[in-house]
């Protein structure tokens, strides 16, 4: 029997040039889909999606949109409506976490909407508006006398949600601090753990917080002695290495609004980041600009050398703007901007 052998199979000129044009217009459809798919060009798209009956859809099209940024304007309508009137709390706070990326002012809309919800008689409402204010990041600035008034409120849901929502805004360090620091003391369990969760990964250990996270050590609950140890570890305020560190951060516009929100908790202290932090005023994200105005006037005279600069610019922003304006009035006086005074206290 013979044995037989096929030879391969070679295609020809024509044949290989067919398959080039082929994958050439494949790979053109595909960008194609790619360029309609980001950007503004999308916008459309997830703006009809935010009215969808399934909440997981307009979670995520809220998400993309704070993604996309200003460029996405023309969906704070629909997002206004999220943010404030879905009955899905997430679908409130992505809503609102995106409009604080999109327009400064349609996010501050959405705080004044929950800030008075913080009183309301409806237990659920005063959760859900603690959790929107979080959202919102230090946006949500002129909230936290209210903030700091529910964390004593009777409901400890309530209180906890209002511990995150304080460390999510961070400023004024002072009495958002102090405002934790009691709340590693609750009666409730998990207040207390929301509390140590805050000083373990968001806000910067004062020492009587660093007195107080010790003793939780020995706690009988592993979890919260766990984080507590967690927050003792952490570098301290004034550690150079770590402003250092942040200040590296604010190279990468991905980590530039987390590297902000932890230098403006450092007040004085993070006048050794003051160089690369003054190039972010002129970004392209109102967001950015505002967290860099505010880490400015938290660094009080450190941040004398920026007076000029601050005094130069006119931001298209007026949240930004105002900011602007009441750093370099507090430069300018020699005194570090006022703490914000905890609610219901007597102003001096």
């Amino acid at each position: 029997m013979t044995d037989t052998t096929t030879s391969p199979t070679l295609l020809t000129a024509r044949e290989i040039t067919l398959h080039l044009t082929g994958l050439v217009l494949l790979l053109g459809l595909l960008g194609l889909w790619y360029w309609l798919s980001t950007g503004a060009r999308v916008v459309p798209t997830l703006i009809e999606m935010l009215k969808d009956d399934d909440p997981s859809t307009r979670i995520v099209a809220a998400e993309q949109l704070g993604q996309i940024g200003p460029a996405a304007k023309a969906a704070i309508p629909q997002l206004l409506n999220q943010a404030t009137q879905d009955g899905s709390q997430h679908a409130n706070t992505t809503a609102s976490a995106a409009l604080k990326w999109i327009d400064l002012a349609a996010a501050r809309r959405v705080m004044t909407h929950f800030a008075t919800r913080l009183q309301d008689r409806d237990v659920q409402q005063r959760r859900t508006a603690c959790a929107v204010l979080g959202s919102l990041g230090p946006v949500a600035k002129p909230a936290v006398p209210a903030l700091l008034a529910a964390t004593h409120d009777a409901d400890a849901l309530v209180r906890r949600n209002a511990l995150i929502a304080l460390a999510g805004i961070g400023i004024p360090p002072g009495p958002i601090g102090i405002a934790l620091l009691a709340g590693l003391h609750d009666s409730s369990s998990l207040v207390r753990q929301t509390a140590v969760t805050q000083f373990a990964f968001t806000i910067p250990v004062s020492e009587d917080a660093a007195a107080a996270l010790t003793a939780m050590l020995n706690d009988p609950d592993k979890g919260i002695a766990t984080l507590a140890r967690t927050a003792l570890d952490k570098p301290k305020a004034g550690d150079a290495a770590h402003i250092e560190s942040l200040g590296m951060m604010l190279g990468h516009s991905t980590a530039r609004d987390y590297a902000l929100h932890q230098l403006a908790q450092l007040g004085p202290a993070a006048r050794e980041a003051l160089t690369p932090i003054l190039p972010l005023l002129d970004d392209d994200h109102p967001l950015i600009r505002y967290l860099a105005v505010e880490t400015l006037a938290g660094m009080g005279q450190g941040a004398k050398p920026a007076l000029v600069s601050l005094k130069q610019r006119r931001d298209s922003d007026p949240i930004v703007q105002a900011a602007m304006t009441d750093a370099v009035a507090a430069l300018e006086s020699g005194i570090a901007p006022s703490p914000v005074p905890a609610a219901g206290a007597t102003p001096p």
